[in-house]
């Protein structure tokens, strides 16, 4: 199929090379009339010449004299038709020559024509040699930098399956059918194909269907088995009794087809949100996807965000090096390579990372006007990542409402890490890095969840066999940054003090150009074995165009966008901090200033100021700890008179969403009294909307032994001192979490029987317990299973009875039993 392909689009060109030979064709056909037209002037003169002569013979000729006289005429007339034949030869010789230049002219326009398919045609073909060549000089950078480690990469879950699924569409169409089939495949799938009289569910696909066929099919089965959770089936009369059955094991049907489902819209789409957390894996897994698009000779374009400037399509255009008369006419150029693509039966795709680094003006309306643009070519896919912090605030509006085609927003905090895939990637790591200490469950989760921390991590316990059951961020970039300062002390700490003090004073987070470096003092050198001496810092070269011409420099910037964020507020903190005093207030205000401008640093920033004020020996001796970090929190506190009623959907339960509760609980640090009111002020005017995470928080701390646990949690709840804002809050731990595989609260009986140690078994069971007094389930059967669990357990009554106390102190006269 593709060599008939080939052979039409060359059949193309051949069709354009014969344009190209009509002019010569005719001009033989002209040429050809003419040589006819001389040959009947030449018979008719001969014609008449004989007719002439025998009118002479039939004459009486007597006289010789007469006769003499006739042979002389006919002399002088032989050598008159002699002359004129010269005559006519000559201008027979004068129209070849003629004929021959239009013919070489003719040649010449042809040879002209041909070469400017050629150069046509070759620059098309060169399109993906010169797509494919710059992302792999870009994956390459990445690669210097450390953001991306080819050796180390593991797939921790399903994140690189959806991106194959956008990667190969219709071509794994037969996969999604078979998966598809495979779920009604058994017996089960026999009984609803004659239970079922909804006409619109189908239980099997045909071989043949289309992918769009495919998407409708798995989206209804979905429904279908979704609507069981309410009793929304109704079976024949005959199964009524299987009904129950299905009522029951509906999850399993709606996990397998939810993914089923994943699979089928990315395949049917061609334009990909990537969102997640700094650090967990976002460039790693585009990168790995790119790989694997030159591996299969696609045309493949991976972009920096923060590079661009102005026109996307131009910046493109520039970085591939394509002649400016390709840029005058980018839309015709643009449809020629989408023909080329579709004859050859590939994709363009375009990967652009990390859009959130770039904080030019207008960058989101430019975003939004390329993707419409590539929109319209029907061979261009479109990839773009962003961090979740700056997308739903900044950028979504630019990427989804102001797009003119279908989107697929996949969110890898959405995506869980099994157990088993942590423990392979620290066993990758561990390996690469020859590290042989334990690290605790705890720490394992953190690492997972950022890339760079865990390269970072194990770079600072290299060839170390310490063991590590808790980890703290600030300390472990402390820990980085000492290790490099052991080789490169003299110069490392003025390098990173000058680029961080610069961007403060510039207000320019992303880079700092080497001129303005040198200036300070900085030797190219010192530059040189900074950028070389780990993940720190990286240069490059960035693009300028001007009013009369193209100019570049080069620049320095932070690698990892966390560690940038860290070392900004040392400076911060630096700049207003001496011996015997801190000016808490100018960090206070400059702050506000980020948080104002909405800089990329911003968040980060404020959570390691937080931290200092926290920890720092000088603020608590000052006695300031307490209001600088409420000044802090402050920014983030939920006004009086400003309680919300959101319900937050599944997606938003993977991370927290107020920012001062998120800066508390990632901290790594215990809670103080004026945290845990934060909280709890959090949780009166809104438990809807971190309720749930917050409870996931101190449950992952029970299990897997981190700083919070249940018991906290407890002492939290509690502390509300109000019935409906206990009830409101405690209510919110019960949800289906898909991500982590979690299931509150028919999942108390696994986590209690998970646990070996007697005091978090105990925790366990406390909030089995008060959630038995406070609540009843919709299903009968596991509420009667929880009751007959933790009801027979020896410590049953105690347990109870405490909750009971508990509550009734809590809600004071509010409560007078435990109904």
């Amino acid at each position: 199929m593709k060599k008939i392909k080939a052979i039409m689009f060359l059949g193309l060109v051949v069709a354009l090379l014969v344009i190209g030979f009509s002019p010569i064709s005719e001009a033989a056909s002209i040429e050809g009339k003419r040589e006819k037209a001389t040959i009947q002037k030449q018979n008719v003169e001969e014609q008449d010449t004989e007719e002439i002569a025998c009118s002479s013979e039939g004459e009486n000729i007597i006289e010789n004299e007469k006769e003499q006289n006739f042979i002389s005429t006919q002399n002088m007339s032989s050598a008159t038709e002699n002359e004129c034949t010269e005559g006519a030869s000559f201008s027979r010789i004068i129209n070849l020559l003629s004929n021959f230049s239009d013919i070489i002219q003719n040649i010449w326009w042809l040879i002209t024509l041909v070469v400017a398919i050629f150069v046509l045609m070759n620059s098309l073909f060169s399109i993906r040699k010169k797509a494919n060549k710059y992302t792999g000089e870009q994956v390459k950078k990445l690669i210097q930098d450390g953001k991306y480690i080819p050796g180390v990469f593991v797939e921790l879950n399903n994140s690189k399956e959806v991106l194959r699924y956008f990667v190969y569409g219709k071509k794994w169409r037969k996969r999604l059918i078979k998966n598809f089939n495979y779920v009604y495949d058994n017996s089960y799938g026999e009984i609803l194909k004659k239970a079922c009289d909804n006409q619109n569910v189908c239980f099997r696909l045909n071989r043949m269907a289309s992918t769009k066929k495919i998407l409708e099919t798995v989206n209804s089965a979905y429904e279908f088995h979704n609507n069981f959770r309410n009793s929304g089936i109704e079976f024949k009369q005959d199964y009524k009794e299987s009904q129950i059955l299905f009522e029951i094991i509906q999850y399993p049907y709606n996990e397998i087809l939810g993914s089923l489902l994943k699979y089928s819209k990315v395949a049917n789409g061609k334009y990909l949100i990537l969102t997640g957390s700094a650090g967990n894996g976002k460039t790693n897994l585009l990168c790995s996807i790119s790989e694997l698009l030159v591996n299969l000779k696609q045309t493949t374009i991976f972009l920096n965000a923060r590079e661009i400037e102005g026109d996307i399509l131009d910046f493109i255009f520039d970085e591939l090096g394509l002649p400016d008369l390709y840029k005058k006419h980018k839309e015709i150029y643009l449809y020629l390579v989408n023909l080329l693509l579709t004859v050859q039966n590939k994709f363009l795709f375009i990967i652009v990372d990390a859009i959130n680094e770039n904080d030019s003006d207008g960058f989101g309306n430019q975003i939004s006007a390329f993707i419409n643009k590539i929109a319209d070519y029907s061979r261009a896919k479109i990839v773009v990542s962003c961090r979740n912090e700056y997308y739903k605030e900044r950028f979504r509006k630019y990427l989804v409402e102001k797009v003119n085609i279908p989107v697929f927003e996949f969110d890898l905090k959405e995506q869980h890490y099994t157990s088993t895939a942590i423990n392979r990637i620290i066993k990758t790591y561990s390996n690469h890095f020859n590290y042989s200490g334990n690290i605790s469950l705890a720490v394992k989760s953190v690492l997972s969840e950022q890339l760079l921390l865990l390269r970072i991590f194990f770079e600072v316990n290299k060839d170390s066999n310490a063991d590590v059951y808790s980890i703290r961020k600030h300390e472990i970039f402390a820990q980085y940054i000492e290790k490099l300062k052991q080789n490169n002390r003299e110069y490392l700490e003025t390098v990173l003090d000058t680029v961080t003090d610069f961007m403060i004073h510039s207000d320019n987070y992303d880079e700092i150009s080497i001129t303005d470096l040198e200036k300070t003092g900085i030797t190219s050198g010192d530059i040189r074995k900074t950028v070389n001496s780990g993940i720190l810092l990286s240069k490059k070269l960035v693009f300028h165009e001007g009013t009369i011409a193209r100019n570049e420099k080069e620049v320095v910037y932070f690698v990892f966008d966390e560690m940038r964020d860290y070392c900004l507020a040392r400076q911060i903190l630096l700049n207003n901090i001496s011996a015997y005093n801190v000016d808490g207030e100018s960090v206070i205000e400059k702050l506000k200033q980020l948080k104002a401008t909405g800089a990329s640093c911003t968040e980060g920033v404020i959570h390691y100021c937080y931290v200092f004020f926290k920890t720092d020996e000088l603020v608590s001796k000052l006695g300031q700890t307490e209001k600088m970090c409420n000044s802090i929190l402050d920014l983030y506190r939920i006004p009086e008179g400003g309680e919300r009623k959101s319900y937050w959907s599944m997606r938003y339960r993977e991370e927290l969403q107020n920012l001062g509760l998120r800066i508390i609980l990632t901290s790594g640090l215990e809670l103080t009294d004026f945290e845990i009111t934060y909280i709890q002020d959090c949780l009166r005017k809104d438990p809807y909307e971190d309720g749930g995470m917050f409870f996931d928080t101190m449950l992952d701390g029970t299990l897997y032994g981190g700083i919070y646990n249940l018991d906290i949690y407890l002492g939290i709840l509690f502390g509300l001192k109000n019935k409906d804002a206990i009830l409101n809050t405690f209510h919110t731990i019960s949800a289906r979490n898909n991500m982590d595989d979690r299931f509150i609260p028919e999942d108390f009986i696994k986590y209690y029987n998970k646990l070996s140690d007697s005091e978090r078994k105990l925790q366990i069971q406390k909030i089995a317990e008060l959630f038995l007094l406070c609540f009843k389930l919709h299903d009968k059967d596991k509420q009667e299973e929880l009751e007959d669990f933790f009801y027979n357990l020896p410590t049953h009554d105690k347990v109870q009875n405490d909750m009971i106390l508990e509550m009734r102190i809590a809600c004071g006269l509010e409560v007078k039993d435990y109904e």
